[in-house]
């Protein structure tokens, strides 16, 4: 197999496969190595512009509740979106799982199939292979939300990751893979399901993600009832998870708790 890890990341091959239209623009900022690409978003982000911040390594990568978050160079996606909005920011509490089924879309036409697991990280036969970190912010009197996502493509060996995870290239090693392309698609796809969700809310993607979720009708773990067993079940029009504990339905929301599969 070609090692496309050798093909850095390159702003015009992403620029082109970037939609674009008269009310869509666009900035690019690509790195080398850089501290977070969300942190850099957060403090750089225009309004009226889509932000895309790229990086081939992050030193101070982190997904959820500040857990590290592996970035080697070259060997993965490091990648943040960021746009304005006019909505309240607790308005954007489910966007990880809209986030997460973009991804999914995007894998798709690299006739890669992937599952959600709630509320927000990507997993290729029962192995995490992405996540994503949502982060909003106010800033001069505007709202802005920053769409953090890192997706393994080439990386197939690190011994500090402390859970099951795969790579792209791990599970489809006949299959050549540009992170130039998949990035665009994954961005494209966020905006499309941005419009789509500033408009309609959750409920118009609860389907799609029930049909993607990877936990339901599996036997979990809640983090903060550690001797407490539970059956994951669907999601609701708010995003938030239904769970089965001893014949009672309860439900959870997300950034309240995190999850172990049994």
């Amino acid at each position: 197999m070609k090692d496309v890890k050798q093909n850095k990341l390159k702003e015009e091959k992403i620029l082109n496969f970037l939609n674009k239209d008269n009310k869509l623009q666009w900035e690019l900022s690509i790195f080398d190595e850089i501290g977070s690409t969300n942190d850099y978003l957060l403090k750089n982000s225009k309004e009226g512009k889509f932000a895309l911040c790229l990086s081939e390594s992050q030193t101070k990568g982190r997904g959820r509740n500040s857990k590290q978050w592996q970035s080697p160079k070259y060997e993965n996606i490091y990648m943040s979106l960021s746009f304005f909005t006019e909505h309240d920011l607790n308005f954007f509490s489910s966007f990880s799982l809209v986030a997460a089924i973009s991804v999914h879309k995007a894998l798709i036409k690299h006739q890669i199939k992937s599952e959600i697991k709630w509320p927000n990280d990507i997993y290729i036969n029962s192995k995490k292979v992405g996540g994503i970190l949502i982060e909003t912010i106010n800033k001069n009197t505007s709202n802005v939300v920053v769409v953090g996502i890192g997706l393994n493509v080439f990386m197939k060996n690190n011994l500090e990751i402390d859970r099951e995870w795969t790579s792209l290239t791990l599970e489809n090693e006949k299959m050549t893979f540009d992170r130039n392309i998949i990035i665009p698609d994954i961005a494209n796809e966020l905006i499309i399901n941005k419009k789509v969700f500033e408009k309609e809310g959750f409920r118009h993607f609860k389907n799609e993600f029930n049909n993607l979720n990877f936990l339901k009708n599996k036997n979990i773990k809640l983090s903060n009832q550690e001797n407490e067993n539970a059956v994951a079940l669907e999601v609701n029009d708010d995003g938030s998870l239904n769970v089965r504990k001893k014949n009672k339905i309860t439900k959870i929301v997300s950034g309240e708790i995190s999850i172990n599969i049994n």
